[in-house]
């Protein structure tokens, strides 16, 4: 009698027990993991997507850039007119006879690197002067770019030679220059700087 009356005890108990159990909690799903083409862009995993560009937006964009574009020519401009009336009679002189600190082209008349600098380099990179120079004061050296710009014109000739021993290629005279990568940008590659503009040859 005792050992059955234990036994019904323990039945309640274990009945009582089960039905005050909560139930088991659910495992959350894990996350999606994003593909490449969700993070291609540089948006977050997860972010909500950024609505589409517009032709309205796409017009704006392209117009600040055209604006930007004609401001840099007008200052580019008006710096190289300055520095011609300056040059005025001298132009054929050796360059470094005229300008102080002139590391490269020594011997090129001085008209010559004003216009590789005006119609060459700068509009390759899609830059006025002082993106080198501390404008009117030309020879100082308070800019890196002034040496990275010497530095990158190294470059390309060793490029220029290389290509040369290039064989099959279908060119007498196979080159690069600044626009061949930088495309009217300051940074080669970094997107916005629309079309190439061709930077017009230096004369002679």
């Amino acid at each position: 009698m005792r050992v059955e009356s234990s036994v019904r005890v323990l039945s309640i108990a274990l009945l009582v027990g089960s039905c005050s159990q909560q139930p088991p909690a659910e495992t959350p799903a894990p996350a999606p993991i994003a593909t490449p083409a969700q993070t291609q862009s540089g948006q977050a995993a997860g972010a909500p997507a950024a609505p589409p560009m517009t032709a309205a937006d796409s017009a704006r964009v392209a117009a600040a850039m055209a604006a930007r574009r004609d401001s840099i020519e007008k200052d580019r401009t008006r710096l190289y007119n300055e520095e011609l009336a300056w040059l005025a009679g001298r132009e054929n002189q050796p360059a470094e006879s005229v300008y102080k600190n002139i590391k490269l082209f020594k011997g090129q008349p001085a008209i010559r690197v004003l216009n590789i600098m005006a119609r060459g380099f700068s509009p390759a990179l899609g830059v006025s002067c002082s993106h080198c120079h501390v404008t009117g004061e030309y020879d100082r050296e308070d800019k890196n770019t002034k040496q990275i710009a010497r530095d990158m014109f190294a470059m390309l000739n060793g490029i220029n030679a290389e290509l040369k021993k290039i064989p099959n290629i279908k060119s007498t005279n196979p080159t690069v220059n600044c626009s061949t990568c930088h495309r009217g940008q300051a940074r080669p590659g970094a997107g916005g700087g629309g079309p190439p503009r061709p930077a017009a040859s230096p004369p002679g």
